[in-house]
């Protein structure tokens, strides 16, 4: 799949961008990362009709 030359120009831009906020922040993003993992299997799990609630993750 080929991207448009304007929209590559965008994500390297907001990439850029989010390197330069993101900087000093990265125990906050770890944690942020940690939530998002539980709640991804949760939200899988929760698909294949499982009974695990967030608590038993």
């Amino acid at each position: 799949m080929t991207i448009a030359a304007p929209t590559r120009t965008r994500i390297k831009a907001l990439h850029q961008q989010y390197a330069a906020l993101k900087s000093g922040k990265e125990s906050l993003l770890n944690l942020i990362d940690e939530a998002e993992v539980a709640e991804n299997v949760y939200n899988s799990s929760a698909i294949e009709s499982s009974t695990l609630t967030p608590g038993d993750i």
